[in-house]
């Protein structure tokens, strides 16, 4: 089932030759499900991602990467090359990652997508599969702002720091004032100032950009702390 490829320059890579069976039971999915291999590529997709990157057909995926396809998803920001970042992480960590996708301009509900490493029969991570699950109740009012990433992080990315520094930080990051954060965690605008200013020291920065740089560096400024997300509800 598996074989090695070099179409990649002179890196070799397992190919992905699924069954049929397996390609006709995810086929009848109403949900996005794509598989993936270790360059990122597609080697399959059912309809119904092609429908959510408002695609035609499923020629407009198959073998290539997001930085490739023709999307309204990725022509605004960093999406393409944010998906081929996170799957690289999850085939090298072996570690699945949730997300949560926020694209406006693409797609006219935010929805949920799972990455998980994708192995061979013997135990070896030869891709990533991913599938997409839809939110039915939201409310989004802070994207006022403008400064939120299209794709969440639902883990937390390491220990660094507290999932209360997270909800804490997360408002930072956004550019929201300290009396606005207050407002929405029930603090006083004191309380939050030195919160930050804790954390900032936590860090070994003194400025905004400084502590941000940091953030991005470890994927702090897309996780979206387990507080803000309800069953089916996302609560901003």
């Amino acid at each position: 089932m598996i074989k090695e490829a070099t179409n990649h320059g002179n890196r070799k890579i397992p190919e992905i030759n699924l069954q049929q069976s397996m390609i006709s039971m995810l086929d009848q999915f109403s949900s996005p499900y794509v598989i993936k291999d270790l360059e990122s590529r597609h080697v399959y997709t059912n309809m119904a991602a092609v429908n959510l990157l408002g695609l035609k057909n499923k020629s407009e995926m198959l073998g290539k990467s997001d930085i490739e396809i023709k999307s309204k998803l990725f022509w605004f920001d960093d999406t393409g090359q944010e998906y081929v970042r996170q799957d690289k992480q999850i085939t090298q960590s072996g570690k699945r990652m949730t997300c949560l996708e926020i694209h406006p301009w693409a797609v006219d509900y935010p929805y949920i997508v799972n990455k998980i490493p994708f192995y061979n029969d013997d135990s070896e991570c030869i891709g990533l599969c991913v599938f997409t699950e839809n939110l039915e109740l939201f409310t989004l009012s802070d994207f006022v702002k403008g400064n939120l990433p299209g794709s969440f992080l639902l883990n937390k990315p390491d220990h660094f720091f507290t999932e209360r520094n997270c909800e804490v930080m997360f408002f930072h990051l956004q550019g929201i004032s300290n009396k606005e954060t207050a407002e929405r965690l029930n603090l006083s605008p004191r309380t939050i100032e030195n919160y930050m200013q804790t954390l900032y020291e936590k860090v070994g920065v003194t400025h905004f950009d400084d502590f941000m740089q940091f953030c991005v560096a470890r994927d702090y400024h897309r996780y979206l702390p387990k507080r803000f997300i309800r069953t089916e509800h996302l609560e901003f």
